[in-house]
């Protein structure tokens, strides 16, 4: 967008233009957030054991934090949270004294999450989505 401008006004069009960028950017990194934290969520579910499907049911991304430049969605277990952790790493099992597998579901679904979140956090800043 060009346009022409007096010298004396051009601190003031700078100023005008850097804060429509700055909103942009805003604007599409929480839209990136929410839909980043909407597949991590189901790729958590996907990955969850089922035994009766509550903790895989239990699985919700809810906003911790929402401010006009600031946006924190926590993915976590509202129904069957103390067993995410023996889940994901393993535990002894109680009857037969042996050990239980883990089934790592949370951390992969965090690591591709993060990465895709980088990629669509450059795309934005870059102004090309």
């Amino acid at each position: 967008m060009s346009r022409t401008i007096p010298v004396e006004e051009l601190a003031r069009a700078v100023a005008e233009e850097l804060e429509s960028y700055r909103q942009e950017v805003t604007d599409g990194v929480k839209d990136s957030v929410r839909q980043v934290s909407r597949e991590c969520l189901a790729e958590i579910r996907a990955g969850s054991p089922r035994k009766s499907g509550r903790y895989r049911r239990g699985w919700r991304a809810e906003v911790s934090y929402e401010s006009a430049e600031d946006l924190r969605i926590t993915v976590r277990n509202r129904t069957s949270y103390q067993l995410t952790h023996l889940l994901e790493h393993g535990h002894v099992n109680v009857l037969t004294g042996g050990r239980t597998e883990g089934i790592p579901h949370i951390r992969p679904a965090e690591q591709h999450a993060a990465e895709k979140l980088e990629r669509r956090v450059k795309v934005v800043v870059k102004g090309d989505g």
